[in-house]
């Protein structure tokens, strides 16, 4: 083991070494998270031409959570949506609640820019609240009375308990989505040690000691693989550090319970191998330390943005998504956000198994390949 013990304390006799993989992480991270989870502020236009009291209160309860502007039907709604004025535009028409009463399929008006996901979250609550309203009316078998009696009872999440308890750790929605978050900036720091991982080695091949270890007992396979298991002890200590020190400083949790954490740093390893074997496979391929650099950059680049760990996924083009369904980041993220909404790591196990088998690929590739004649 003695490559693995000099991989080890080469990294931490260098203080610059613990500042990019440790220090900088951390700062970027938390400021990244701290911005990155203020609350969406929505600014939305409403106009209310059915003005009945369910219509009123519905527009109360968007209040509660987004910026309500109301508007008349004189208004140009679609204008100001393209003029970025607004984020979306609401329409109640008249007679609205009383097909909602009569039981027809009724629904809002939704205006917004058309092929992005941006007003996503607000025409799922809208949906979501109308859909309810159908089923309560359809129950109530018209009575108004009984109707909106039935929507206190919806409002005060009465209807929410069975669904809650469902689940090891629902959490509330915003806290899953910013410990998702958070888990793509983690995944921004984990690529320094992809970076870290293929300087080591082409440093060693560069400086003549890759060639000199064919003439001492330690084989060349025996070299790559104590090197990387060194870099994928950092890796760990670098998730578990992360991890803990984020969940301390920011008010959210990866997880209630002891198991659910564990399983959120499952998937930080499996991701931190990833990162390694390509650390690894980019060191295999480069002969100079410029080629090098550019491949880690063409790689990692696209990987976390379209992966998801800068911004969500949903706003971005259909094409871009389905390019980076083919990320290890977009599978790491998906792990990430099952097991932190509590539905165990069984949920994850098919994320994990790509993450696995290709980082498998990676290393079987870059110990088979032969690259040895890099010194110029």
């Amino acid at each position: 083991m003695t490559i693995f013990l000099n991989c080890i304390k080469r990294v931490f006799q260098k203080g610059w070494s613990l500042l990019f993989i440790f220090v900088i992480p951390v700062i970027l991270i938390v400021f990244l998270i701290v911005v990155k989870s203020q609350e969406v502020q929505y600014k939305i236009g409403i106009i209310d031409e059915d003005n009945t009291l369910f219509t009123q209160d519905f527009i109360k309860q968007l209040e509660g959570q987004y910026k309500i502007i109301n508007l008349t039907s004189n208004d140009d709604v679609k204008s100001k949506v393209i003029n970025s004025e607004l984020d979306g535009g609401l329409l109640f028409q008249q007679g609205f609640t009383e097909s909602l009463l009569d039981g027809e399929d009724v629904s809002v008006l939704i205006y917004d820019i058309a092929g992005t996901d941006i007003f996503g979250p607000v025409k799922v609550y809208v949906s979501s609240y109308v859909s309810s309203a159908k089923k309560i009316a359809s129950a109530s078998g018209g009575d108004e009375k009984i109707f909106y009696q039935g929507m206190d009872y919806y409002k005060n999440s009465a209807f929410n308990v069975t669904y809650e308890s469902s689940l090891k750790y629902a959490g509330s929605e915003r806290d899953v989505s910013n410990a998702v978050k958070s888990l793509g900036f983690i995944a921004s720091g984990m690529i320094f040690l992809m970076t870290f991982s293929t300087r080591l080695i082409l440093q060693d091949k560069l400086s003549g000691v890759y060639d000199r270890i064919a003439v001492t007992p330690i084989s060349r396979f025996s070299y790559l693989l104590q090197n990387m298991l060194a870099c994928f002890v950092i890796a760990a200590i670098q998730s578990v550090l992360l991890l803990s020190i984020i969940a301390s400083i920011v008010d959210f949790p990866f997880g209630q319970t002891f198991e659910q954490k564990q399983e959120v740093l499952l998937v930080c390893l499996a991701f931190s191998l990833v990162c390694v074997a390509l650390g690894i496979a980019i060191s295999r391929f480069s002969n100079t330390r410029l080629m090098a650099g550019s491949l880690s950059t063409l790689i990692y680049f696209p990987m976390l943005m379209l992966g998801g760990c800068f911004w969500p996924r949903e706003i971005m083009p259909k094409f871009a998504q389905q390019i980076g369904d083919f990320f290890p980041t977009t599978w790491f993220l998906q792990a990430g956000k099952d097991v932190i909404a509590g539905k165990g790591i069984a949920a994850a196990s098919q994320q994990l198994l790509y993450l696995l088998c290709f980082a498998a690929l990676l290393i079987f590739v870059s110990f088979i390949v032969r690259n040895e004649k890099v010194r110029t």
